[in-house]
């Protein structure tokens, strides 16, 4: 018989960038930007970057809250801001939602940054595409 350990928490990174695919089919959903994102972001029409970059255990046995950054890829600004939109809509719904995979629950959803356009010297060398990024903490909870 396997127990569980009581104080491990779920891979909120998974939770999330499930929860993301699930609201964004049509899109290509990933922790880290694909080496081949050009040609990805040409035949979805978008990209959607989600990876935990903090956050804290806030109870020792149910609640687990990251800081997660969302980072939208597109080829047009209002295409880039509209799923990065999308995305939050997505994601505070299913956090009211309690959604869960095998890994655990969302639990709750509060924004730190909402969306907004910005750049970097890679997207800047790339005319024709544009990032949005929003920084929220998510909290997520064992099954």
């Amino acid at each position: 018989m396997v127990t569980r350990e009581p104080y491990l928490m779920p891979d909120s990174e998974r939770i999330v960038l499930e929860a993301l695919r699930t609201v964004l089919p049509e899109h290509r959903c990933a922790v880290y930007l694909p080496t081949d994102w050009q040609l990805a972001l040409r035949k979805t029409g978008g990209l959607v970057i989600a990876r935990r970059v903090g956050g804290v255990m806030k109870d020792k046995r149910f609640i687990d809250e990251g800081m997660f950054v969302v980072q939208t890829y597109a080829t047009s600004r209002a295409d880039a801001s509209l799923l990065a939109r999308r995305a939050r809509a997505g994601l505070v719904r299913l956090t009211f939602e309690q959604w869960g995979n095998a890994e655990g629950h969302l639990s709750r959803f509060r924004e730190a940054t909402g969306p907004f356009m910005t750049t970097d010297p890679m997207t800047e060398a790339q005319t024709g595409f544009y990032r949005f990024s929003g920084n929220y903490m998510i909290a997520t909870r064992p099954r």
